[in-house]
């Protein structure tokens, strides 16, 4: 748990990013291509991934359940919502080896349980956080089972409403730590459909840590949650786009989820500390670009100063320009010859005298 609270950033004003790999069930219900998985996201700079667990017949009716249309569009109508998912469910011994082979190269390992007997077995495997998907949101009853175990909690709030998830927040606020994600539960979610200002909006509403569970495609809305504020990152990783499955078409390829890290790691740089001041960087434009006033004609001892008299020029020093019209209340105090740069020593400024 040390490992990963320090490694989570902990306000909108951190100076970090915390990049999940959503593992999800892109490995198709195969060891093999989860181990891939996890390999892939270290290779990426990932920090770390995520799958999820679950036991098919605890969750779904091979009647009741409902066949979302974003996965009717990746697998077909032919197969039931209970098929579907029971084709990718993983085994325990499965998640046992995902979990070793993730802390050997070392990436952190952690899942979204839907039930109470992955809740379980996860503790078993003492996963050092646990995240609470957006469709458990409104699951009381997992909520404070999650709440017990005592582990920092990550919770997305896709399809739901501020109500709602105030009231999930009412009943995880003993958590040790609870990160809120923005999500939109859409597989892809167009950009114009990202509501990121959601990052704004949870932020300002519970005084958490905010993220983006990125359903988008490409990295263009990352940075524009960063910008808001977001500092935890959640997206789908997939070997192949290709493959047939539920989220393979919500996700980036290996060197894809590589640039995905790198401009987000580039981006949190990019922001600064906030505050309006001369760079060290800017200096030497900055002495190369200031005006300062400049006698474009000679200007004789004791002459007044007038407008057609002097030029702002791009030069090292001089009488700021923001004394402009104080320059032609003055006369000379010398022979300032043409090309001169005008000191406060060369003029002399007449006392006015009340009539």
């Amino acid at each position: 748990m040390n490992k990963i609270l320090s490694s989570l950033p902990d306000s909108s004003n951190s100076d970090s990013v915390f990049i999940i790999a959503e593992g999800g069930v892109n490995h198709n219900g195969t060891l093999n291509d989860a181990l891939e998985l996890v390999e892939a996201a270290k290779d990426a700079g990932c920090d770390a991934i995520k799958f999820q667990t679950w036991k098919t017949e605890l969750v779904y009716d091979s009647k009741l359940s409902l066949v979302p249309e974003y996965q009717k569009r990746a697998v077909g109508v032919s197969k039931s919502e209970f098929q579907i998912i029971k084709d990718l469910e993983l085994s325990w011994s499965d998640f046992r080896a995902i979990k070793a082979h993730a802390e050997k190269i070392g990436i952190i390992f952690f899942s979204t349980p839907d039930e109470k007997v992955s809740l379980d077995f996860l503790m078993e495997l003492d996963v050092p956080i646990i995240k609470i998907g957006s469709q458990d949101l409104t699951n009381d009853i997992l909520i404070r089972q999650v709440l017990a175990t005592g582990k920092p909690i990550i919770l997305s709030t896709g399809a739901s409403t501020l109500s709602e998830v105030a009231h999930a927040v009412e009943l995880l606020m003993n958590a040790p730590k609870l990160y809120l994600l923005h999500c939109v539960s859409a597989y892809p979610t167009p950009a114009v459909e990202a509501n990121l200002s959601c990052i704004s909006t949870l932020a300002a509403a519970f005084s958490r840590p905010i993220g983006f569970s990125d359903h988008t495609n490409g990295t263009a809305t990352a940075l524009v949650a960063l910008g808001l504020g977001a500092r935890i990152f959640e997206k789908h990783l997939t070997l192949d786009l290709k493959q047939e499955g539920p989220d393979h078409q919500a996700s980036l390829i290996p060197t894809e989820m590589q640039k995905y890290c790198k401009h987000l790691r580039e981006g949190i740089l990019s922001l600064g500390n906030g505050q309006k001041a001369i760079l060290e960087i800017e200096r030497d434009v900055r002495s190369a670009f200031m005006r300062f006033p400049v006698a474009s004609v000679d200007i004789q001892k004791g002459e007044s100063i007038k407008e057609g008299d002097v030029n702002l020029v791009k030069t090292l020093n001089g009488i700021p320009s923001k004394y402009w019209d104080l320059l032609f209340t003055s006369k000379s105090n010398k022979l300032i010859l043409k090309g001169s740069v005008l000191k406060w020593s060369d003029l002399i400024f007449e006392e006015n005298s009340e009539s």
